[in-house]
């Protein structure tokens, strides 16, 4: 059994059921979390941990994580485990909060960009990590046997249990962080940890960089922050609630908008129409072509997308445009880790599965080593990215010295960025030439009819064979297997002695499947073809999987 996704474990918030294997069923089958789910999580995480050894508990703001974050406390305080609650914070800020305390778990109550009527749980090890797949599968066996167990703990003692051993502000150790992460960031990327007051940022707009939080725990202090380090910024409008029309969960790496369409689809995403009432008179005088005008943050703060001004409009500079100035500003000896969904034309040196945690694992020193903190007198020169804006780099251990874990944090990622802008003189030209992509998700699909392998896996990689002999000469055609991705269906090959790939593989947590398609640079003339053939494998989908 294995309750966990590619990034924890999500589903909607609901009330508890009656029993503890009817939670598990509500998962499993409806995507459903509840208190009475998460005490069994803490009881399945405490199973596998030492006796009153530390936990860190952080989460975000949704209206059902009060009662997550509670049960979750009495599933541990029943394994004997001690407890921290670091409050309110972003992902990374509970990364750097585990290490801070020396903790050996950390877990975020978030279900990061999903809609803020769902929730969830990410897992990390005592070096920062998020958990792995036999390690979750070992979790989730250990909540299925305990759900099978005659027991019941009454209601007294379940409210002395959900009260933690102590407390503390996680969000004051994230910004203790990226304050030392700034420096170390120019440092790596502008050349100098010099400030911005010296017009170093004079190819951002006068009236500074929108700032979309998503509701997140940086509204309230991220603008002042980044003003305070000399980079001028101001905040869009509040969101109703964390994630709804807003933050870069709403957007595609590959959005683009005319003029036009920005003030036509005005109110459908509060960054657009923000950046709408800027353009009302006309484009800005002091936006500038290729120039950064915003930034999007997800709702758990892990991730960042960048809003870039076009001769015609604007664009998403998304994770593979991030990382590759990165790569040019920062000079060579930088690896690249990226997952099966970047684009053909970045120079990676290790392709992984998607998610930041295949990133993070590919770089850092294997499982099972005696440390797995990276261990260097400077900055680490690794990067891990996702075009959806997860960019992993290398953070200080709060408490070791020379010593680094490995961390998606959309905060350092813009700082990164911006730093890397200030060496290039802006980020528009000199970059890598980039390949041809597209991406749909077929939703409300029943996930355990697609596996990659069975017949509906062999039904697609006929069609797309049999479809792409006609774009050219086809050589080298083969099925790939990437660690980490159980459903994935990665068909390769040449066309003309240039890349291509289709990939298929199932959403980790919600109900829809995802296919995707690239093109090297120097076939993208082949992109009307390749867009019909994605139509063609999306209704065969449809047929196939869609209850």
């Amino acid at each position: 059994m294995q309750l966990f996704g590619t990034d924890g474990i999500r589903g909607r918030f609901a009330l508890s059921r009656s029993d503890d294997e009817a939670v598990i069923e509500a998962l499993i089958e409806h995507r459903e979390i509840s208190p009475r789910l998460f005490r069994l999580i803490g009881e399945g995480l405490g199973a596998m941990m030492d006796y009153e050894t530390v936990v860190v508990i952080g989460w975000d703001q949704r209206p059902g994580n009060p009662a997550l974050v509670s049960a979750l406390t009495q599933g541990f305080h029943l394994r004997g485990i001690l407890v921290i609650w670091a409050g309110e914070v972003a992902t990374p800020g509970l990364q750097a909060s585990l290490l801070h305390k020396g903790a050996a778990m950390g877990c975020m109550v978030t279900a990061s960009h999903n809609p803020v009527t769902d929730s969830g749980v990410k897992v990390f090890d005592r070096y920062g990590y998020k958990s792995m797949p036999e390690y979750e599968v070992q979790v989730s066996e250990i909540i299925a046997k305990l759900a099978r167990e005659e027991r019941e703990v009454d209601e007294p003692e379940l409210q002395r249990l959900a009260i933690p051993d102590s407390e503390f502000d996680g969000g004051a150790v994230h910004r203790e962080m990226l304050e030392r992460r700034f420096s170390l960031l120019e440092n790596c990327f502008a050349g100098s940890a010099e400030s911005h007051s010296d017009g170093g940022v004079s190819s951002l707009p006068d009236g500074g960089l929108a700032i979309d939080t998503s509701g997140g725990s940086a509204e309230g202090w991220l603008v002042d922050w980044l003003n305070a380090k000399g980079i001028p910024a101001h905040a869009v409008a509040s969101p109703v609630a964390m994630n709804v029309n807003c933050g870069a969960g709403e957007f595609s790496p590959s959005d683009e908008w005319t003029w036009e369409q920005i003030q036509s689809n005005a109110g459908e995403h509060l960054l657009l129409t923000h950046l709408a009432e800027r353009c009302r008179d006309g484009v800005p005088a002091d936006w500038q072509v290729g120039g950064i005008v915003a930034a999007a943050l997800d709702g758990d703060g892990d991730r960042c997308l960048l809003i870039e001004a076009t001769s015609t409009g604007l664009r998403v500079f998304d994770g593979d445009r991030m990382a590759d100035a990165l790569l040019r500003a920062g000079g060579e000896s930088w690896c690249l880790a990226a997952s099966i969904e970047a684009d053909l034309g970045l120079p990676v040196d290790i392709q992984t599965a998607v998610g930041d945690r295949w990133l993070s694992a590919a770089l850092s020193p294997p499982i099972g080593q005696s440390v797995r903190l990276l261990l260097m007198d400077e900055t680490p020169q690794v990067i891990g990215c996702e075009d959806s804006g997860h960019l992993v780099l290398a953070a200080p251990h709060p408490r070791l010295d020379e010593h680094w874990s490995l961390v998606g944090d959309g905060i350092a990622s813009l700082l990164a960025v911006l730093a890397a802008q200030r060496r290039l003189s802006g980020l528009s030209e000199g970059g890598f030439e980039r390949g041809w992509k597209r991406r749909i998700s077929v939703i409300g699909v029943e996930r355990a009819r697609w596996d990659g392998k069975n017949t509906i896996a062999d039904m697609v990689e006929e069609i797309t064979r049999r479809t792409i002999t006609g774009w050219g000469m086809v050589e080298n055609w083969r099925r790939t297997d990437i660690q980490g991705e159980t459903s994935l269906l990665l068909l390769e090959a040449e066309v003309d002695g240039f890349s291509m790939s289709i990939g298929i593989r199932n959403s980790g947590t919600e109900a829809k499947t995802n296919v995707s398609i690239r093109l090297a640079p120097q076939i993208m003339g082949l992109s009307e073809p390749a867009t019909v053939l994605l139509g063609e494998i999306e209704r065969v989908l449809q047929r196939k999987l869609v209850v």
